[in-house]
């Protein structure tokens, strides 16, 4: 007998995730990330209500670790800043295909206009 199985491995999670706080206008905030190797591509996309998730946005430059800064002009906040709470995954696709994907929240202050975010 002869079995053959087609999928999508995960690829090595996220050694870190966080969220931090970028200055005391509550203006920006900083994804701070470690991945175990240079990603081939890293992407973040917004959680709609529905459950399914928005257009993933390309992080530049994206080495094993770094800082992704998010404020009211970035596309990904822009785009949803009718959402009080934010649920933004990151996805990590490594040289041999595979993907690694960690999801973080953040609170954006609706109806204001006064484009503060915060770390959840």
């Amino acid at each position: 007998m002869t079995v053959t199985a087609a999928a999508s491995w995960p690829g090595s999670a996220f050694q870190q995730f966080a969220c931090a706080r970028m200055d005391n206008a509550d203006k920006a905030v900083a994804l701070n990330y470690v991945l175990p190797e240079v990603p081939l591509a890293l992407t973040l996309s917004a959680k709609r209500p529905d459950g399914t998730y928005g257009q993933p946005y390309t992080v530049a430059g994206a080495g094993a670790s770094g800082s992704i800064i998010l404020n009211e002009s970035s596309p990904i906040i822009a785009e949803n800043r009718a959402m009080s709470l934010l649920t933004v995954k990151a996805t990590a696709t490594y040289q041999n295909r595979t993907e690694a994907a960690v999801e973080i929240a953040l609170r954006l202050d609706v109806g204001t206009n006064n484009g503060k975010l915060y770390c959840v």
